[in-house]
């Protein structure tokens, strides 16, 4: 067994066995090297105000260098309309404890507006007061709404339900405020009258979603035509809708395909997000008729400004460049070194349901296969850039990424499918996927996965025999420590997906997490955590390697001190994904 804990480390250092290949170290490196845009805005003179990741941290970036130099990650940039200088926030070593600046647009000078060490993020201008922010935070209890004043630092909480705030929009007058309660189950519209002081709820449907905010924050859904937003009360897909300031709706588009974040462009046109397999299209609906800006990769952060549509735009070679209209206008994501675009495929799990897949095939024979399981559990696998999929692929490993039940992207149905059940028929479809590659003749299978895709892993070389080894990146270990330890949002979302408390529920929670099949592991494994992590808390991986270390188990433990939910910096980027694929070539 090696435990191994990663701080700054040279590549002597990262070195056990020898020298590695140059090629595939200089491959590794130009991967892990791909950050893209974490968030941008354009000012008024037409300069794009962009986050970029150099030495170590994002810092704001203009096409004439670099504005700020801090520690720690600035991202989301925005512009003060009235006080000409940008809004941003600040992390540090992935902790997702978001601090709010002011940030003077030629000097690059920070003022702390909210340095709290809370999560304060997707901050936003009243569109008439310039010295007044909405925001969302975790100040108080789960997250909820906020309105400050920038000169008085004057904080009041707008949103009264306990449910999660994941977006919202100002009114064009900013005498209202509409947000989305909710996450990804029964979510709600409620709309907030500043002056009367009320939070009401504006449209609540019932066995169904309404949602402004998905991947994004609510930019823009709310303008003189009313407020944009989908729903699924219908046809179990969200579509389209349009309500006035009563909350009276009506559909504008429906196509029985999932969509996310609409918002009003300047010329009273919808631009949104489409769920096709592993793409997210980017289309606009005007006057009825519906057009495609982007129809490949993985897009989001949308913005309608100034006639143009803005989005970051993810592929198997870009990790997230700045687009325009369907220019590239900022290329950080670019990546100088040749990827693999996968093929849509489907497999049949247990009981004959078909299951939508991304297959990525290697030059050759395959080394041995690997089934790549998503986080979330509500999310998707894209055609993006994974460095780790990619990787493996460069070293002869055939990947097959599995879209099993409980994931997006297949309307409400599909969705829910996994309520109550996490660790059940979903993990089925993740062995499916295993049988489907040894159909294939791969004789070796391993598991791969990150924060629930990584509890996927470890419960599929723990409570499965479908595995040759696995490797675990944040994943759960205990769904009970999880759910008391994690941020409330996150552990309310966990234990209705769960079917209710540890306490109500304790033989499913004990029954579907790794830490019971610990004594069961009898394959390689690899566990990679970040110390900083606050979704999947180190304590979880600890008690996975405990269990391991005392029952002489295969496994190796690679801890990064700098790093939280994930691996995002490149020099520890470079050691997780040659550990990974070194780890199952060694294994095969």
């Amino acid at each position: 067994m090696r435990t191994l804990v990663f701080e700054r480390m040279t590549r002597t250092e990262m070195t056990d066995d020898g020298r590695r290949d140059e090629q595939f170290a200089e491959y590794a490196a130009r991967l892990a090297d791909a950050h893209g845009v974490s968030g941008y805005t354009k000012t008024p003179d037409g300069t794009v105000v962009y986050a970029a990741y150099s030495d170590g941290d994002y810092d704001l970036h203009t096409p004439d260098g670099q504005l700020t130099r801090l520690d720690g990650d600035i991202t989301s940039p925005k512009w003060l309309q009235g006080r000409e200088s940008l809004l941003a926030s600040r992390d540090e070593n992935g902790a997702e404890q978001f601090d709010l600046l002011e940030v003077d647009p030629e000097t690059g000078t920070t003022t702390a507006i909210l340095d709290d060490r809370f999560l304060n993020f997707k901050a936003r201008q009243h569109p008439t007061d310039p010295d007044r922010i909405a925001f969302v935070s975790n100040r108080d209890r789960s997250l909820d709404l906020y309105t400050l004043h920038l000169d008085d630092g004057e904080i009041t909480r707008q949103s009264e339900v306990p449910d999660p705030v994941m977006g919202y929009a100002w009114s064009p007058d900013g005498q209202r405020l509409v947000y989305q309660a909710g996450t990804f189950e029964d979510s709600t519209l409620r709309l907030v009258d500043l002056a009367l002081e009320r939070d009401d709820a504006f449209v609540d449907e019932p066995d169904s979603e309404q949602s402004l905010a998905f991947t994004d924050d609510g930019y823009g859904a709310w303008s003189e035509a009313g407020i944009v937003f989908t729903i699924n009360h219908e046809t179990g897909y969200r579509e389209l809708a349009v309500a006035d300031g009563d909350g009276d709706y009506e559909l504008r588009y429906v196509n029985h395909r999932d969509k996310y974040d609409p918002q009003w462009t300047d010329e009273g046109d919808v631009v949104f997000l489409e769920a096709r397999g592993g793409d997210r299209h980017l289309r606009v609906l005007s006057d009825g008729e519906v057009t495609t800006v982007e129809n490949t990769g993985m897009n989001m952060d949308v913005k309608a400004i100034d006639g143009d549509v803005f989005y970051k735009h993810w592929s198997p070679a870009t990790a997230g460049d700045l687009r325009r209209n369907g220019t590239t206008v900022v290329d950080d994501g670019w990546v100088e070194a040749q990827t693999v675009a996968p093929q849509e495929v489907t497999y049949e799990s247990f009981d004959g349901r078909a299951i939508a897949a991304r297959l990525y095939r290697p030059d050759g024979e395959p080394l041995g296969g690997i089934v790549k399981a998503h986080g979330g559990p509500e999310a998707q696998h894209y055609n993006r850039l994974d460095i780790v999929t990619q990787t493996l692929v460069h070293a002869g490993f055939e990947v097959l990424a599995p879209d099993f039940r409980g994931s997006l992207g297949y309307g409400r149905e599909f969705r829910k499918a996994s309520d109550g059940d996490l660790g059940g028929d979903d993990l089925t479809d993740v062995v499916a996927g295993a049988a489907y590659l040894r159909d294939r003749g791969r004789t070796k299978v391993g598991v791969l996965g990150g924060s629930y895709g990584g509890y996927m892993a470890l419960m599929g070389v723990g409570a499965t025999d479908a595995f040759d080894m696995g490797a675990s990146v944040c994943g759960v270990v205990n769904w009970e420590t999880t759910v008391e330890d994690a941020r409330q949002y996150l552990g309310d979302v966990l234990m209705r997906k769960l079917g209710g408390t540890p306490e109500d529920e304790p033989d499913l929670y004990e029954e579907r997490s790794p830490i019971t099949y610990t004594d069961d592991i009898d394959v390689p494994l690899l566990v990679v955590q970040g110390a900083n992590d606050p979704r999947v808390p180190q304590s979880e991986a600890e008690q996975l390697v405990a269990s391991l270390t005392e029952r002489n188990i295969d496994h190796e433990y690679l801890l990064f001190e700098d790093e939280g939910h994930g691996v995002e910096r490149t020099r520890n980027r470079i050691e997780y994904i040659t550990r990974t694929v070194e780890f199952f070539s060694s294994h095969v």
